[in-house]
């Protein structure tokens, strides 16, 4: 708690060692497990023969440059860093910014989703590794440390399975990239099952793009990893957005929760308002599936998470209301906002209440958490 307020950071990160793939997958997959490895003269992470993120392009993450601002952006992070980022030293940041909770996503996971795997079943058994070994790291403080399942959405059958058993073991969310999978837009019919099974078991879907993937990107036009990344998160949870109200997911699965988180928020009012001019003008003319208008969908179903050093929250919070809006930082990232955010958010010129829901009573609500 932090002045008087609990504190939910709706995207947060794991730092996964390099050698737990091999030690957490199954025994028949770790000969092909990702690994660190040399490639193209230096050490990355490397599955099915090739480097997880697209270093020959797709906005690289490897130019000295940028690897230097990664290092400069990192040094605030010095107790998670020399604790090698286990869950002690998680707790301890938390405590002394006074955060109740985090919501884990991936990091190396992030990029493993960013490629197409020749074989699924190694892409399954290394979202099992991960969910494994998230599982056994948050139950350190279960209450406070709640992991998102990673899930291999480029097999749908395989998908499902996991956010069955995910579910069992206690992930609080399932995780899921905005980009297209195989050619496939999240509201393709391929992917029903995976919807289906994530509402009934009360889970919601969360949606984070990462850096340099190799699947589809609207950073892909960009040669800079920052110029890629400045397009990329919002733009690709604008796309996914659009298309799950547009293609009628929301109305085929009333119930299903989707969690943008890393994407920002200041542009969610120009996007609705966007979907209402067309709404306004052609109505379902090309999607029968559509019963309600694109804000009434956003509204039922839809979360975005914001920075709270966001200028525009005021703005969102005045056009769009603040019973949908979420807080994250992305600790231990070098570009998000960890430690100060939680204190740009509290000088935001907003009310109490808004500020109250933002930072706890939404999340709790969105990821069914006792409020």
């Amino acid at each position: 708690m932090r002045d008087g307020r609990r504190i939910i950071d709706t995207d947060c990160h794991q730092m996964e060692p390099a050698s737990m793939w091999e030690k957490y997958i199954d025994a028949r997959f770790r000969g092909e497990a990702p690994r660190r490895a040399k490639l193209g003269g230096h050490e990355t992470m490397v599955v099915e023969g090739g480097s997880l993120t697209a270093e020959e392009g797709k906005y690289p993450m490897n130019s000295p440059e940028f690897i230097a601002a990664l290092v400069r952006g990192m040094e605030r992070f010095t107790r998670a860093r020399e604790s090698r980022f286990d869950a002690t030293s998680r707790l301890a940041d938390m405590d002394e910014e006074g955060v109740d909770a985090q919501i884990l996503y991936p990091t190396v996971g992030g990029q493993l989703l960013g490629r197409e795997f020749k074989n699924p079943e190694l892409l399954a058994a290394c979202c099992r590794a991960y969910n494994d070994w998230s599982s056994e790291y948050c139950s350190a403080a279960p209450e406070r440390l709640r992991w998102a399942a990673m899930l291999p959405l480029q097999e749908p059958r395989l998908a499902v399975e996991e956010v069955r058993r995910t579910a069992e073991m206690g992930a609080v969310s399932c995780y899921v990239r905005p980009n297209p999978s195989l050619g496939r837009n999240l509201h393709h019919p391929d992917f029903f099952p995976i919807w289906r099974e994530v509402e009934r078991l009360e889970l919601p879907i969360c949606l984070h793009d990462s850096g340099s993937p190799r699947i589809p990107s609207y950073g892909d036009r960009m040669e800079t990893h920052t110029t890629g990344h400045i397009i990329a998160h919002p733009f690709e949870a604008m796309a996914a957005m659009m298309s799950l109200i547009w293609y009628g997911i929301f109305e085929r699965f009333p119930a299903l929760t989707v969690v943008h988180v890393e994407a920002d928020a200041g542009w969610l009012p120009y996007w609705l308002q966007r979907m209402e001019q067309h709404w306004e003008f052609s109505g379902k003319a090309e999607h029968a599936e559509m019963m309600r208008s694109p804000t009434e969908y956003f509204l039922s179903n839809v979360y975005v998470a914001a920075r709270g050093d966001e200028r525009t929250l005021p703005s969102v919070v005045d056009l769009v209301g603040d019973d949908n809006l979420l807080f994250n930082t992305d600790y231990p990232h070098p570009d998000g906002t960890w430690p100060w955010g939680m204190e740009r958010l509290d000088q935001q010129p907003i009310s109490e209440e808004s500020k109250r829901k933002i930072l706890w009573d939404n999340a709790a609500r969105a990821f069914r958490l006792p409020m």
